[in-house]
């Protein structure tokens, strides 16, 4: 898994939330100003190549759902912070975030 960049990971919330979702409704889910729809269609175009969300044809467009889980990536940037800002060790670790 990789991590994702903070624009990335605010689609990924949205989507986590709606579950399934066209770009639109997406987009809807953004506290005003909102990006542009052609920032958003290409944020979730980025996450599908990295295998993040996948795509099924509905009518003329697609519906998007999450291929990793909230909590698997939740997992993994916790693992991340451990290992790369903690020297691995958990008990810095949870020193930091209490």
């Amino acid at each position: 898994m990789q991590r994702l960049t903070p624009a990335e990971e605010k689609v990924m919330l949205k989507l986590w939330q709606l579950e399934v979702a066209v770009v639109k409704d997406i987009l809807e889910l953004y506290e005003k100003p909102r990006p542009s729809y052609n920032t958003v269609s290409t944020i979730v175009r980025i996450l599908e190549k990295k295998k993040f969300i996948e795509h099924k044809k509905k009518g003329r467009g697609y519906i998007y759902m999450p291929r990793v889980t909230k909590m698997d990536y939740s997992e993994y940037l916790i693992s991340f912070l451990k290992v790369n800002y903690f020297d691995n060790d958990v008990e810095k670790f949870k020193a930091a975030i209490v």
